[in-house]
């Protein structure tokens, strides 16, 4: 039997709306911010100019902030990523968003960054001589996120909110992803059955593939398996080859949204790949444009990863839960046609199951 999973964003959505009218211009004062490495840093606020460089947060900070004017620069692949989708047709001024003060790799330019005087910087922990030393040896106020685990996620939401002055709503965002958490585990628990094994691909060039190595908390969450970390793999990326996905043979392939390079039958016309089961079965998706690393957000789609891994578990509305969403996360109302952008019905019309639970008729 299918369990009925609803979420009611409307009710949540009307308490930010209350929040959001007790917002005031607030005077001078340093507060003191926890960054991902633990490290306080000391920050005046109001803050006005944000730099964010890692890719997921800039839609994090949209939310929270309920606009742009005060992202201040961004990388310039999450400003693609932006503005190839539905975030840059809400948000078209995002096209304007400074790209200049990091590279596409998150090396900053620390001369443009001391010339745009951002009152802090976000910036990925990981490789921090590279990335954050250079910042901060010259001055820079950075304050560092990690996406490694949902308690990291979680952190860079509370952050935010600290830093734009906005902690209630921010908390809002987290009491949200709270109960769609505990939701899913609640049917998964009943269910009491095998987690499915999932791929998770990055890119690919011929037979040499980059896949998500470890089990990312959106994976843990909705009850998915990471057949790289059950390999042994620990890092974000690795790279590996097309046999050893198919010695791994995962029940289910997942593409990465980022990659606009790749499509669904890349992976079913492959001439290894096709051998897997999962294309066999025809479980082969590209994940939906909606980063489940944004912890703002992020909640819509670990509905969506819970659904493809249980399709006989789970049976939510999920184009009115995107679009409930969306109105909560930035205000915006969506068409038809960008809820299919948004889940990818173009590329994943042909995939198992896929037209039937995701597309406009049910």
């Amino acid at each position: 039997m299918k369990t009925l999973v609803v979420w009611n964003t409307r009710l949540l959505g009307a308490g930010i709306a209350a929040l959001l009218a007790l917002a005031g211009t607030a005077a001078a004062e340093t507060v003191t911010i926890s960054d991902s490495r633990g490290q306080e840093v000391e920050i005046v606020t109001p803050v006005e100019k944000v730099a964010i460089f890692p890719l997921p947060i800039p839609e994090a900070m949209i939310a929270i902030d309920g606009g742009t004017q005060r992202l201040l620069a961004i990388n310039p692949r999450a400003q693609a990523a932006l503005m190839n989708g539905v975030i840059g047709q809400l948000f078209p001024e995002i096209a304007d968003i400074r790209t200049d003060l990091v590279a596409p790799n998150f090396i900053p330019n620390v001369e443009e960054i001391l010339r745009a005087e951002p009152d802090v910087v976000l910036q990925w922990q990981a490789k921090g001589d590279e990335r954050v030393a250079p910042m901060e040896n010259a001055g820079i106020k950075v304050a560092t996120v990690s996406t490694e685990s949902r308690e990291t996620r979680r952190g860079y939401v509370e952050m935010l909110g600290k830093i734009l002055g906005k902690e209630e709503r921010a908390q809002a965002f987290l009491d949200w992803e709270d109960k769609t958490a505990s939701d899913i585990a609640a049917v998964l628990d009943k269910a009491g059955r095998p987690e499915p094994r999932i791929v998770f691909i990055d890119s690919m060039n011929g037979n040499e593939f980059v896949v998500f190595g470890r089990d990312e908390a959106y994976f843990d969450a909705t009850g998915l398996t990471n057949v790289a970390t059950e390999a042994g793999f620990t890092e974000g990326s690795v790279k590996v080859g097309a046999e050893s996905i198919l010695e791994w043979n995962p029940d289910i392939v997942l593409v990465n949204y980022y990659n606009d390079a790749i499509k669904p039958s890349d992976i079913v016309d492959h001439p290894v790949l096709a051998g897997l089961q999962a294309v066999k079965d025809g479980r082969v998706y590209k994940t939906p444009a909606i980063d489940p690393a944004t912890a703002a957000g992020g909640e819509i789609a670990y509905m969506w990863f819970a659904e493809i891994g249980y399709p006989d578990l789970f049976e939510a509305e999920m184009r009115s839960v995107v679009s409930d969403g969306f109105k909560l996360l930035y205000d915006k109302e969506l068409s038809d046609a960008q809820i299919d952008q948004l889940m990818q019905m173009d590329w994943n019309g042909q995939s198992a199951g896929y037209a039937e639970s995701f597309g406009q008729a049910r």
